[in-house]
């Protein structure tokens, strides 16, 4: 799975224990995900549907989901920043 530089989708996360959300930036082979910091690092979905399968995906992991995950609309900031669009 690539990320696409023209993609407007992204998945923003939290492990179950966690208050605190993150923007991925890629998941490893491990399953691991981990977080962006700048608008390049983010993992981008062309279509929401695929952004929705993914999260989808993470929510129903077997035998226990570790991640809350939800679609949200990346936008670029001034430098390196972004932010996020959506409910």
């Amino acid at each position: 799975m690539n990320s696409d530089p023209n993609g407007i989708w992204c998945i923003l996360y939290r492990k179950y224990q966690s208050k605190d959300y993150h923007v991925m930036k890629l998941q490893r082979a491990d399953g691991v995900l981990v977080s962006a910091k700048t608008y390049d690092e983010v993992f981008k979905f062309v279509k929401y549907q695929a952004a929705f399968q993914f999260a989808k995906k993470l929510l129903t992991e077997e035998p226990e989901p570790k991640y809350d995950a939800v679609v949200r609309r990346v936008c670029k900031a001034r430098g390196k920043a972004f932010y996020l669009s959506g409910n």
